[in-house]
């Protein structure tokens, strides 16, 4: 049996995109597209659908307070543009999640994780998508531009309007503020720990707790404090 999409869109060209791509592939068929958050609540009560495309901003970007709303709760497939706000969402581990503008590759990988998990229980079953990814980034050096490969990223300290790019050996400066290249980090390993650090967590050696803070010692010996509003973000790393 085919499972059923419906797709919740402001803009008319992603659920056109959503929906040419789907209509592509056996096993899926759309059963409607809403343009706004009141329609998407009354269609998914009304349809019932197996796997829901959400664009953030149509949930308000409390998906938790949204599903609540309805009776019916399907698989959800978050979508957003890099410039929406996004960073609320995208440190959560348990959201299947699409930056625009998408790709096939990515909708496939998208539809094979919604066919192949578990029934919906609450929002503990669904898996992070961060597709596509950039592996490297280009950084300044001398007056040209250098290929450093995020892997070897330790950390990123904001500098200003700028951001400084700390890697064992070298330093790289980047015209970017910190804010901007969060949001194009993968969050499974670039966490935000303070309003002027992301640290590369392959990259982090130790931390303690002192007074009631939490303090992280990077493989290269700095000591970076993490701010009072990031705390949460460390908890996520303890088991």
């Amino acid at each position: 049996m085919n499972k059923t999409i419906l797709i919740a869109d402001g803009e008319s060209r992603y659920r056109e995109l959503i929906r040419q791509h789907i209509n592509s592939r056996p096993g899926f068929r759309v059963v409607g597209e809403c343009r706004n958050r009141c329609e998407t609540i009354r269609y998914v009560n009304a349809l019932e659908p197996d796997v829901l495309f959400l664009d953030i901003q149509l949930s308000e970007a409390n998906d938790t307070d949204f599903l609540q709303t309805t009776s019916h709760l399907p698989k959800v497939i978050y979508t957003a543009a890099i410039d929406s706000g996004v960073s609320q969402l995208a440190n959560r581990r348990d959201s299947t999640f699409l930056l625009k503008p998408y790709n096939d590759k990515q909708l496939d990988t998208a539809l094979q994780i919604v066919s192949t998990v578990p029934a919906f229980e609450g929002l503990t079953h669904q898996a992070v998508l961060w597709a596509d990814r950039p592996k490297s980034i280009l950084a300044e050096e001398g007056g040209r531009l250098k290929r450093v490969s995020l892997g070897d990223v330790c950390y990123l300290k904001a500098a200003g309007d700028y951001t400084v790019i700390h890697c064992a050996m070298k330093q790289y400066l980047s015209s970017s503020g910190i804010g901007a290249i969060e949001k194009r980090l993968d969050p499974s390993l670039f966490i935000r720990v303070h309003r002027s650090f992301i640290i590369n967590i392959e990259h982090l050696d130790a931390c303690y707790r002192d007074i009631g803070r939490w303090y992280l010692t990077m493989e290269d010996g700095r000591q970076i404090n993490v701010g009072k509003h990031y705390q949460e973000n460390m908890k996520q790393l303890i088991l």
